[in-house]
């Protein structure tokens, strides 16, 4: 039996044989399907086409199945592909039968990657059907402030960045989860000026006639400045005008129907005055030297304790210790780098250079851009720990903030909401209004498609953040409340 290209892959008949490479491989879980393998092929000529392993399957086919691997298929069922979340422009994918036999074939090539960037005006003029992942590759050349968002009843991150290419367009990209506090960490501690970043199976999605792309849950992946060909040869033919990175204003208002940064200040954390409230880590272990000599230094060797390892690679981190006040009175507070950057409009590491992780011995020495902060006027909410009502710690963690200035006016406008004395809104409704929704990609041998489930409840819709509630394959509630006390403090000059 001869090898068939995919591009021939038909539902006629069940035994073809087709020698591929899995470019992409995840697990799905949902009410409908349960768990199922998901995978992007990918064959010698290029061509691609996506395939299933429904639940019963996962544990026969599951330790054949790994991404990069190069393997023989032979007998499947072959089924027609529609939906809104299509990995590949095949018209058919690929079912795994109880039948399906799958063998470790000779590695194609490592460049065989099935990657096929999309032209940025065929995405802000519509051509490119938002029914297909994309894959997109952009300089970096604007980035804003992390924002976290209620989806689902859970803190969802969020970034806005903005790609150009080598004709100097301009494309909107949004990432939300981990690949949102993966984008802004990378952002603060990177060392090249040109930052290229490259999204695999991103979503278009349009939002008030704006059209922009985002990651598409567990399907997409991310990189920057991967060491590809690909990425050599665009970086090559960016305009040489050394374009620096802006770091802009959040948003407004988010968009949608979770909560709002602006409803979570104005409504849903109670106002006060002076307060009387509130990764992996990394520790340093001393060397002992057991030749008596006490004039040595004392050494550190770094140990991470979730790695289990001595000497991990470490990216030095950084916070802010802030005096602030308001009409009333004076507190203190600490603000992590991931936030500081609203401050700055720059990562702290640019401000401090590179660490040779020794301690700062000058630590009276401030770095001139600190001094730029002074006298600004922000919005914090901040977390009361045990340590502060027990053991009256005087510094308190900043959660998140505000420095839009529009924002900040309104706030000092508004009305207070009422706050008993147990720190408790009346008259407000905390609970968010987002209908209950789901995607499940449901996997049988007659037909494979993602589909979303009926709301219980009808709502206002919101594209953006439906689709990124249909992006989750579960929807898990939080029933707990968690007491967090929000503050307004100007820095006076």
């Amino acid at each position: 039996m001869s090898i068939n290209p995919v591009s021939d892959v038909k539902p006629f008949k069940t035994m073809w044989k087709i020698k591929v490479k899995v470019i992409r491989l995840w697990k799905q879980y949902s009410a409908a399907a349960g768990e199922t393998i998901e995978m992007v092929l990918c064959d010698v000529t290029g061509d691609k086409i996506h395939a299933s392993v429904k639940k019963e399957l996962v544990a026969r086919f599951d330790h054949f199945l790994k991404q990069e691997n190069s393997l023989m298929l032979i007998n499947f069922a072959v089924t027609h592909s529609f939906g809104s979340y299509r990995t590949t422009n095949h018209a058919y994918r690929i079912s795994f039968l109880s039948t399906t036999r799958v063998r470790q074939y000779e590695e194609l090539p490592e460049n065989l990657k099935g990657f096929e960037p999309v032209k940025f005006n065929e995405v802000l003029d519509g051509t490119a059907s938002p029914d297909f992942l994309v894959d997109i590759i952009g300089q970096i050349v604007e980035m804003s402030h992390i924002e976290h968002v209620n989806v689902n009843w859970k803190d969802t991150e969020k970034i806005s960045i903005e790609l150009r290419n080598s004709h100097d367009e301009k494309l909107p990209v949004v990432l939300w989860g981990k690949f949102a506090c993966d984008v802004n960490d990378a952002m603060q501690v990177r060392d090249k000026h040109c930052t290229i970043l490259v999204l695999r199976f991103g979503k278009i999605k349009e939002w008030k006639e704006a059209i922009s792309v985002s990651n598409a849950y567990n399907v997409s992946e991310i990189g920057l400045n991967l060491p590809w060909a690909e990425v050599e040869n665009f970086s090559a033919s960016l305009p040489k005008d050394d374009l620096p990175l802006a770091i802009v204003e959040s948003k407004y208002a988010a968009t949608g129907k979770g909560v709002s940064d602006k409803d979570d200040f104005f409504i849903h954390t109670p106002r006060k005055n002076h307060c009387r409230s509130e990764g992996n880590k990394t520790g340093q272990l001393p060397i002992n030297d057991d030749d008596g000599n006490d004039d040595d230094d004392l050494n550190h060797v770094y140990y991470c304790v979730k790695c289990d390892s001595y000497n991990p690679v470490i990216v030095p981190r950084y916070k802010l210790h802030l005096i602030v006040l308001d009409s009333t009175n004076n507190t203190k507070l600490m603000v992590f780098d991931n936030l500081a950057v609203q401050l700055l409009n720059m990562p702290c590491l640019k401000i401090v250079g590179p660490s040779n992780l020794k301690e700062i011995e000058e630590t009276n020495v401030v770095p001139p851009a600190l001094n730029t902060i002074i006298g600004k006027t922000c919005l914090f909410k901040i977390q009361i720990e045990r340590e502060n009502f027990v053991y009256k710690h005087d510094t308190y963690k900043v959660l998140k903030m505000i420095t839009n200035t529009n924002l900040i006016t309104d706030f000092e406008e508004s009305t207070s909401p009422v706050v008993s004395e147990e720190g408790l809104l009346h008259d407000v409704d905390t609970q968010s209004s987002a209908p209950e929704t789901s995607v499940a990609n449901q996997t049988s041998d007659q037909s494979e498609s993602f589909y979303l489930t009926p709301a219980k409840r009808i709502r206002a819709v919101n594209t953006e953040l439906d689709d990124l509630a249909q992006d989750e394959s579960s929807v898990t509630r939080n029933a707990g409340s968690v007491n967090i006390k929000k503050e307004k403090f100007a820095k006076s000059g």
